[in-house]
């Protein structure tokens, strides 16, 4: 297995961890004597520093996905467009009772896949948080979750939430959070297949930030294929293909927040997501 040192940053093997530390509950792993000591002496600003980094490192590959889908949209955006266009124009000539209908109409539900898809590409790209206001996030988390009132009662899914009680205002953008919680648990929704099925979601204050935790009974995330979950195309036994959760990363970012994962196969998953009070 492989760790990461939270004070140097560095990728080691299990055999390779010279010691370990223990802070508020959690253990960490160190590839040397000197980062072990520097993380001693002051846990809690080593921790801060490794949090930076990481969202650093995470906003420059945001960076570069962004750049993929723009040549990605504009290499295929034409010709789809032509490809739609005379499709579409000799289906229309066919008469009806034709064969040949059968076989173009399943390329212009291809088409139409694409077409959609390319607009979900223009619509991140272009994709903003401009109603910033104060707000309870119980009722946005209550809220959203009525929507899902009837696919819970219909698979049998069992809904947990513990909440604060009167948590502080946070200032969000209440259309897009609602996006971003409602893909999360559509997420959890389509990963849970045994009979025990839970959706657990928490929420706390962290740092300075509302924390909110969302967690589902479902099959779990390899470890190898936690890192691209976030991925545009993304496409896993657990998760279909589909820019979902690329959409909720995008708005928690635009918050100045953070959203990661913590996985266990066969145990569920877990999203937490950070936003700055």
């Amino acid at each position: 297995m492989k760790i990461v040192d939270p004070v140097c940053g560095m990728t080691i093997e299990e055999k390779a961890v010279f010691g370990t530390s223990s802070y508020k509950g959690t253990i960490y792993y160190f590839c040397s004597k000197e980062c072990k000591e520097n993380f001693d002496k002051d846990p809690a600003a080593l921790l801060i520093m490794k949090a930076e980094r990481e969202k650093l490192v995470e906003e420059e590959r945001s960076k570069t996905l962004e750049q993929m889908m723009d040549e990605v949209t504009h290499e295929i955006r034409n010709p789809l467009t032509s490809i739609g266009g005379f499709v579409r124009k000799v289906h229309g000539m066919l008469p009806e009772g034709d064969p040949k209908r059968g076989y173009l109409e399943m390329v212009i539900e291809d088409v139409m896949r694409l077409e959609n898809m390319i607009k979900q590409l223009v619509d991140l790209k272009t994709m903003g948080v401009t109603h910033m206001k104060s707000a309870n996030i119980n009722d946005i988390i209550t809220d959203v979750l009525k929507t899902f009132a009837k696919e819970f009662k219909e698979n049998n899914i069992e809904v947990k939430t513990e909440l604060m009680i009167d948590p502080p205002p946070t200032s969000v953008d209440k259309e897009k959070i609602t996006i971003a919680l409602a893909n999360l648990i559509k997420n959890a929704i389509e990963a849970m297949q045994k009979p025990s099925k839970v959706i657990t979601i928490t929420n706390h204050l962290t740092d300075e930030y509302m924390e909110i935790m969302i967690s589902d009974t479902g099959r779990g995330i390899p470890k190898d294929k936690i890192k691209y979950i976030f991925d545009p195309f993304f496409t896993s036994k657990i998760y279909g293909p589909g820019l979902g959760l690329t959409f909720t990363q995008k708005i928690i970012q635009e918050h100045r927040g953070t959203i990661s994962v913590k996985s266990e196969i066969g145990e569920g998953t877990t999203f937490i997501i950070r936003l700055p009070l």
